[in-house]
This record gives structure tokens, sequence and C-alpha cells, in this order.
């Protein structure tokens, strides 16, 4: 986590609410009593109520990563032929594992286009339907862009087809109204870092029926899902932290969407300024924006100098930044993706912290606009 004085980068990771950090103290004096045991089956079912499904659907993981491989890999226990299909703008925990297993013989691995938006097209999701097609995986809302997926839709296809799918939560839960009930997914991942709880725990959504093998064997724990002892305070913690984000949800969402507001009433003054985020499909605590000719990295490094962390979404390889394949995914040039910056905050965040974000950016852009003009002549 950043020691930075504003933080709005909520979408790699919120800070730990006080409320979570209360609970998981208090229970880490009982750990090692047989009383803390009995937390387990109360938080499986608190969070299967935030889903609307069966606690006995629900298994604690270290993460969203390990969720997001539990599904994956389960086409690795069948030496049929088969088919994956994920969109192209997923999680690298999806995209990169779907690519190893696509190295599989028996596996077959599409990577489906998306629309302007980051959007997988119902029709489009048909056209690469095949007889062998093993599982299907979308996110809900994507962690760049903040852009939400039409699931049920696409869950609607697979089911007609009798195909298990998955969707990556990680980015919605908590933040929106769910019920898996009524969405047809067969498998749905969450972690507890994104909204306020501790690192180190998520969750796996299984529906029951759906054939399933455990990834880490061992002990009989998780009803023989997941080896390995339970760790309850960060189970406590992750509870806790959903508790609170569906509580406050309602008031959160609209203080969020004037968060959003505030910036782009400030960025809409700037010239060249383009966005990668839909604002009429997409969750409120995230905005991505580029600025035609300034670099991303160059605002980053200046913003950090001003104590304010964003994001590029994007990653660095050999001390230079790469272009955000999601948004290259979009049709963006390498150079509108290189330009690019992700803006996400969360329960933390104060109007007076984005009001001194949009006056330090808007700052920043017209400094390395006017050095650009100084360069050409």
């Amino acid at each position: 986590m950043s020691n930075s004085k504003i933080y709005l980068d909520h979408n790699a990771t919120s800070p730990l609410l006080p409320e979570v950090e209360n609970v998981m103290s208090e229970v880490a004096l009982l750990e090692r009593n047989q009383a803390s045991m009995s937390f387990s089956t109360k938080l499986e079912d608190n969070l299967a109520n935030s889903l609307g499904v069966r606690s006995q659907e629900i298994l604690f993981t270290s993460g969203g990563t390990e969720s997001n491989n539990t599904v994956l890999r389960q086409l690795l226990m069948n030496s049929r032929e088969q088919h994956l299909i994920v969109s192209a703008v997923e999680h690298p925990s999806v995209l990169e594992t779907c690519r190893i297993l696509g190295g599989q013989p028996n596996i077959q691995f599409t990577e489906l286009a998306v629309d302007s938006s980051g959007i997988v097209e119902p029709e489009k999701l048909r056209e690469v339907l095949r007889p062998e097609t093993s599982l299907i995986s979308v996110m809900t809302a994507n962690n760049e862009t903040g852009n939400i997926q039409p699931v049920e839709e696409l869950s609607k296809i697979a089911q007609e087809n009798k195909i298990p799918f998955h969707t990556d939560l990680v980015q919605a839960y908590g933040k929106m109204q769910l019920d898996l009930s009524l969405s047809g997914v067969n498998f749905a991942s969450a972690t507890a870092h994104k909204l306020g709880g501790p690192c180190g725990i998520g969750l796996l959504y299984v529906k029951q029926g759906t054939a399933f093998e455990s990834l880490i064997s061992g002990g009989k724990q998780e009803r023989v899902r997941r080896a390995g002892t339970e760790n309850v305070v960060l189970a406590v913690g992750f509870a806790k932290a959903v508790e609170w984000y569906l509580a406050n949800q309602s008031s959160l969402r609209d203080r969020f969407s004037i968060f959003r507001d505030l910036i782009l009433n400030e960025i809409n003054k700037i010239k060249g300024i383009f966005l990668n985020t839909d604002l009429e499909n997409s969750m409120p605590h995230t905005i991505n924006f580029g600025c035609n000719n300034v670099s991303a990295e160059s605002l980053l490094i200046s913003l950090d100098l001003d104590g304010i962390a964003v994001s590029t979404g994007s990653a660095c390889s050999s001390g230079a930044m790469e272009a955000s394949p999601v948004l290259l995914a979009m049709g963006l040039s390498r150079a509108e993706a290189k330009s690019s910056l992700r803006v996400s905050w969360g329960w933390s965040t104060t109007e007076a912290d984005i009001d001194i974000f949009c006056q330090r950016l808007t700052f920043h852009i017209q400094r390395l606009q006017r050095k650009q003009i100084t360069k050409k002549i």
C-alpha cells in the first residue's frame, strides 16, 4: 500500500476499514480458543446472503487470483478435447492462466474480442461457441475502466448451451447489487482487499450441482473443497468489510458519483482529453481517461511527487511502461493507451482529496503540454 497522502488507487487495493481492523483484533484474541472455530459457518452464511446464494456454495480462498485459477484449472481434470472462452479484457490472473491452459494438447483457447467500450457482445459469444466448449469466463466489472459486462445475457447463452459460466466479481462485489441465484453463473470469484478488508483472503462461489474438483488437496476443510486450516481472523475481516459496504452501498454510490462528476468537470476543460470509461455503464468508483500527446508515465511520476497515488493500469517492463492490453483490446492506439490514467476511489476518499487531485492534474497536464509545444518550436 502506498504511503501517499492522497490515495486514488483503490482498484489495486483499498486501505483497511477501521471497523474491520477492530473486529479482527478482537477475534485474534480468541484465535487459539476453540470458540473461534464457531465463526466459520456463520461467516459463510453472511457472505452467501450477500450474494443471494447458499452457504454451502461458498468456500474461502487466499484471494481473487486463487479463486480464478481454481475455476480455470478445472479443465486440467479432464483429458477430453476442451474449449475455453474468455474476454480479451480479463484480469491477468484469468488471461495468463488461460494462455497456459491453451498450451495443453487437449485445450483450445479463444480470446473473445470486445467493442470500443471493452464489452462482450452476446452475439459475438454465440459465434465462437463449439461443441467442445467447456467453460466461459467474463468479468463483471473491469478493473481498469470500471465498465460493466452484460453478465446475465452472456450467462443465459451459456445455460442454453449447457456450458459452465464463470465471472470475476473482484471489482463489483459489495459495490453493486448482486444476486447470483438469478444470474445463472456457475462460478464467481471475489476478494476482501478491494473493499477495505484484509489481504490474503477471497471467496469462490460454486453453484450447487456444478462439477468441481479441489485445486488444493489434503484435509477436509471447506467441505473437502479446499484443504488447509481456515484463517478465521481474515475471514471475520472479510465478512465485516462486506457487511459495512452493503450497509453503506447506496450512500457510497452517491458519493462516488459526485467524485467522478468533479473529475469530469475538471478534465472537460482540458484540450485533448478522451474517456475510456463508459459513463452510462460503469462502476462509479472508477474513471479511466487520457490526454493526447501527454505521457501517463510522466503524469504518474508528477502526481506521485505531489503525494497523490493513481495508476496507469498497465505493466512495467525493464523500466519502461507498456501499453495496457485492456485499452489496446478496446481499439485504442498504443500512444493513446500510454497516455491513459486510471483513477479509483473508495471508503477513505474525501471530496478534498478529489479537489486537490483535480488541481494538480490540470497543472501537470498543462505544464507537459507547454513542454511539448516548446519542443516543437
